[in-house]
């Protein structure tokens, strides 16, 4: 027989396979050239960038000037000085901060598999700066000789809170970025609770807490810069093992590795590297989450090239947002590095959000609610009953007692408001305490009802008015106005410009949503982006601006000296739409069934979800211009609702319009009372409880369904 032929089909298909591996290795090494060709030209981008922002200052110095001062100090003494003591020191800072994010954030997605995180989404920036709020207050000395230690126990207090809202192993995405910005929320409201407490001890930490990378010694940069340069060491090293964990979890353990030695490894990092960062430069958004989309664009895939493409990435951005600040004047004038980097980081996050994979991958997961089952049984008409007799028990519990003493018994009460007692007493409880008590009261109403509407509209209930960047826009509104016209007192012109803002974020959303034809998860994370840049208008106004009260004490939520206008100028609007959301009930239960569920039994699914997101857009601003952005009664409300009446909305609303006033009325006494003779806002209060109760709930509601 003759083999020559199979002989040569033998040898062709041994030339196949190794033409084949030649090929695979030709693209390998191509790839590799084009991933450190990347690298490369990231470090020149950020040389130029950091001697772009080496020019820039309270006085410009030229390029040959700096350099030749940089070279040849001794015939440019003072400008050497400047050099060295302040402008290098802020470059250094800028680079090491914001290269710690970058390689932070590359770190979470890739470990976490969520291409949406960063160390300020996950709330970690959050937890270190509450953290250095305490220290400065009760232990500045430690916080001088050991600040990364103290900022790292912050930023593990937010990851263990984190974990447990979205959800523990069972966590989706979605649910780990809306638990990370419900925890920075809770986090921050504490943070700005001691501010306005401690407010001449903590002046330096507001505005250290908008990020500023301003610097007047080296003392910062070297009691952070060994943790962190041997933090990102251990990265570089592990950076193999990050390129397996990207194949998933269970391919990893195939291929042998020790996945939970490499995530608590690099969850460790994470928190030595995010602590240093904060510690320095103070919590700065973004960067942690841009830096690493922007290499991966550029085509850089295997994490040894990631780690520091994303590195120079994020440094070179956030150098380049500092050289920006100084457009607007000196340094006094200059807006907080942080709020730059919101403004611009923020379109980034909408264009990842509708263009990129991850961004779509997100959106298509849709919604994923927790289960909640019913966990009493009570007749519907006996439970308003009862809520309704707490709320007039807590009413007249606060009406009797405020934070200044001045007691009130029965028989005081009755006579001023039968008219016949004396003139003090009626104008105590006419005029300063009942519009109080029940502004505190409708607030709480309609921030129930704004919340159940946003859960219903979006299908989740993590959602909440806040993190559509409503509460954000109204406020934004509100302190624009004051700033434009200062002597204002018109509570008309106040609600208006706080409708203003909140409804130009709600077209802002709507817009961007609507090329995505309004998916629930779209909706939330284009909020996100925009409540953002919202945010940081905000914080610039309330740093560069002097106003007749405190904003801060405003923008935590607050019921002081609130008159019967405010309480004329909401009651109605809650009864109105109140009124329209029980109508929408049926509709919004059928809304819970999905889109294509609920389209198929014949509901215009988009109007029906625009007309619950306007609603409630609608009552929250409102809200915020009477008693600032009060946080968590939106969240916790619906959820104690469905606790006790099950998942009909129209059974929703009145339950969780009563107990969202109750926990407000609750929450405004204790505020008056936990601080004599000081008074906190409100909207701390209710942070301070709703945190841990929020989580017990949720946590409970994961061992049911729905």
């Amino acid at each position: 027989m003759n083999m020559a032929p199979h002989l040569a089909g033998g040898n062709g298909n041994g030339n196949g396979r190794g033409a084949a591996a030649s090929h695979d290795t030709a693209a390998s090494n191509a790839a590799t050239r084009h991933e450190w060709l990347v690298v490369g030209a990231c470090a020149i981008a950020l040389v130029l960038v950091a001697l772009l922002n080496l020019m820039q200052g309270e006085a410009p110095i030229a390029l040959p000037r700096l350099l030749s001062a940089l070279w040849q100090g001794s015939s440019e003494p003072v400008v050497r000085e400047v050099l060295l003591q302040f402008r290098l020191p802020r470059v250094a800072a800028g680079l090491l901060s914001a290269s710690a994010l970058a390689i932070c954030g590359a770190l979470l997605q890739t470990m976490l598999r969520n291409p949406m995180l960063s160390p300020s989404i996950l709330g970690i920036s959050a937890g270190s700066h509450l953290t250095v709020v305490i220290a400065t207050l009760l232990a500045p000395a430690a916080l001088h000789h050991w600040p990364v230690p103290i900022t790292m126990a912050g930023g593990l207090l937010a990851v263990a809170m984190v974990y447990a809202l979205a959800g523990a192993h069972r966590a989706t995405p979605l649910r780990v970025v809306l638990a990370g910005l419900i925890v920075s929320m809770s986090l921050g409201s504490f943070a700005a609770m001691l501010q306005i407490l401690y407010e001449n001890e903590t002046r330096y930490v507001l505005s250290w807490g908008a990020g500023m990378l301003r610097q007047n010694n080296w003392q910062a940069i070297q009691q952070t810069a060994l943790p962190m340069v041997a933090a990102m060491a251990v990265t570089m090293a592990l950076a193999r093992q990050y390129d397996i964990a990207r194949m998933g979890r269970d391919m990893a353990q195939a291929l042998g590795q020790h996945v939970v030695a490499v995530t608590v490894t690099s969850l460790i990092m994470v928190l030595v590297l995010t602590g240093s960062a904060v510690a320095i430069t103070g919590p700065i958004g973004f960067i942690g989450l841009i830096a690493p989309h922007l290499a991966r664009l550029l085509g850089v895939r295997r994490h040894i090239a990631l780690l520091p493409a994303s590195a120079m990435i994020g440094a070179a951005l956030l150098l380049g947002a500092d050289s920006l600040t100084y457009l607007f004047g000196n340094v006094t004038a200059a807006p907080p590095v942080g709020a730059v980097t919101a403004i611009l980081g923020a379109p980034c996050l909408l264009w990842l959000i509708l263009n990129s994979r991850a961004g779509r991958g997100m959106a298509a997961a849709g919604a994923t609610p927790f289960g909640m089952r019913r966990a009493v049984q009570i007749p519907l008409p006996a439970l308003l009953s009862v809520l309704g007799l707490a709320l007039l028990l807590a009413m007249l519990a606060s009406l009797r007692l405020d934070g200044n003493g001045q007691r009130l018994d029965f028989d005081a009460l009755w006579r001023a408001f039968a008219g016949t007692g004396d003139w003090l007493q009626q104008h105590i409880v006419w005029q300063l305490r009942m519009p109080r008590l029940l502004l505190a009261a409708t607030a709480g109403a309609s921030l129930a009802i704004a919340g159940l509407l946003m859960q219903a509209a979006v299908r989740n209930p993590l959602a909440d008015t806040s993190l559509l960047g409503i509460n954000a826009g109204a406020s934004a509104g509100v302190l624009t106005m004051l700033v434009l016209w200062p002597t204002v007192r018109s509570a008309g012109l106040i609600m208006g410009a706080s409708l203003a803002g909140a409804w130009l974020v709600t077209a802002i959303v709507f817009v961007l949503a609507a090329r995505r034809r309004f998916a629930p998860t779209t909706l939330i994370l284009i909020g996100v982006a925009v409540s953002a840049m919202a945010s940081a208008w905000v914080q610039t106004l309330v740093l560069h601006n002097r106003f007749t009260d405190s904003p801060l004490v405003w923008l935590v939520g607050g019921l002081y000296a609130r008159d019967w206008q405010s309480v004329w100028l909401l009651a109605p609007a809650l009864l109105a739409i109140g009124l329209a959301a029980w109508l929408l009930g049926p509709a919004l239960d059928t809304l819970a069934l999905g889109d294509h569920g609920a389209q198929g039994v014949g509901l215009a699914v988009v109007p029906t979800r625009s007309a619950a997101v306007a609603l409630s857009a609608i009552l929250a601003a409102l809200c915020v211009a009477q008693t600032g952005p009060i946080g968590y009664v939106g969240l916790l409300a619906p959820h104690m609702a469905r606790l006790l009446v099950g998942q009909a909305t129209r059974a929703l609303v009145p339950t969780a319009a009563l107990l969202g006033a109750l926990l407000l009325v609750l929450a405004d006494w204790l505020a008056r009372l936990m601080a004599q003779p000081a008074e906190l806002p409100a909207g701390a209060i209710v942070a301070l409880v709703g945190t841990p109760y929020l989580i017990f709930l949720i946590y409970k509601s994961q061992k049911t369904t729905v």
